[in-house]
């Protein structure tokens, strides 16, 4: 439905008759869509949640303010801007007798774009089909040729090749160009492409005990990461949890994802580490007693509590090992107890930047 089916039928009626069939399309399109969007709220990500949520709302914010805005818009187009555009479709008459500067500007504008009317009709209506027609043999050839060029250079010589196991990029120029032989050659020299491909950069691999996997946070809020829950039963001070664990870290280095390192690390398991500093203590010390090795592993509560301690200090003081936040090894409270344990080793996987 339009005006020109009602030429004189009131703004109001026509807005109304067309808002009767259009709302309710728009309405439906609106809504699936904004459904696809508020679907992602199941997601457990909470970066995704919160996109799906403000897509889904700005659909229907959209929608409501089309079927508001949209009626007052043509109501103010209909009523006081009709004018200004009739101003540019009236033909050229005879000057009048009273002039005002409003006129002047309306017959120079329309002079100016009836000027750029008529050089673009006279273009397309006759300089461009005499070009096309008279030379039409000359663009057949010309156009024949860029084909056969185009189809020699993509299937022939240098010829696209698809990525392979080599080559991760489209090659486009021939083997010699240095573009070429830069993807294919020199790019290994340089170490920052080396690293930019994940070369040297092995993943690691995380493992933490006496932490809960919840994420408490505020779903809609990406800022809030919520509060760390302990679990109250872990005990790694206890001879099972030592012994279980240090048999962990042995088996876990025979895995084939296991990346070996011949330089010594104090990081990737700390109760190997903790294991042959208590080894190479001399008891002839009385201070040293009971963290030396006369106490055998595993060993009693009291006692790894109080030498893991030592060992971390003496660690940090001969290798500059430094325990922190982000630091693999055990956590302790402000008690000064064992509350949780974060073992993080090297696997031969890269990391594909």
């Amino acid at each position: 439905y339009t005006k020109f089916d009602k030429p004189h039928a009131e703004t109001s009626e026509t807005v109304s008759i067309t808002l009767q069939h259009a709302a309710l399309s728009m309405f439906v399109t609106s809504f699936t869509t904004a459904a696809a969007f508020y679907a992602n709220y199941v997601s457990n990500i909470t970066a995704i949640r919160c996109f799906g949520v403000y897509a889904g709302t700005a659909i229907l914010v959209n929608y409501v303010l089309m079927v508001t805005w949209l009626p007052a818009v043509v109501v103010l187009h209909e009523r006081y801007l009709q004018n200004l555009f009739d101003c540019f479709n009236k033909t050229p008459q005879r000057p009048s007798t009273k002039t005002s500067c409003w006129n002047v500007l309306c017959q120079k504008v329309h002079k100016f774009l009836f000027a750029i009317s008529e050089a673009s009709r006279i273009f397309f209506e006759k300089v461009l089909p005499c070009i096309v027609i008279k030379f039409r043999y000359v663009w057949v050839f010309w156009f024949l040729a860029i084909t056969v060029g185009g189809a020699y250079i993509v299937c022939i010589n240098p010829k696209m090749k698809l990525p392979s196991l080599e080559l991760s990029e489209f090659q486009v120029f021939r083997s010699s160009h240095p573009f070429e032989r830069y993807d294919a050659e020199f790019k290994k020299i340089f170490m920052f492409e080396r690293v930019h491909h994940g070369e040297e950069l092995h993943m690691p691999i995380t493992i933490i005990w006496g932490v809960f996997p919840e994420d408490n946070g505020d779903p809609l809020n990406p800022k809030s990461k919520g509060k760390l829950k302990l679990d109250s039963s872990f005990n790694i001070a206890s001879p099972a949890s030592q012994r279980w664990i240090l048999h962990f870290c042995q088996k876990l280095k025979n895995q084939t994802f296991f990346y070996q390192t011949d330089e010594q690390d104090f990081t990737s398991c700390f109760i190997e580490t903790f294991k042959q500093w208590m080894e190479n203590q001399d008891c002839d010390e009385p201070a040293l007693y009971p963290c030396c090795s006369q106490s055998g592993f595993p060993y009693k509560q009291e006692v790894f509590d109080l030498c893991i301690k030592r060992a971390i200090m003496e660690l940090e003081r001969s290798t500059g090992y430094h325990l922190d936040g982000k630091t693999p090894g055990p956590r302790f409270d402000i008690n000064d107890t064992i509350r949780a344990v974060v073992l993080e080793f090297q696997s031969t996987y890269l990391f594909t930047l």
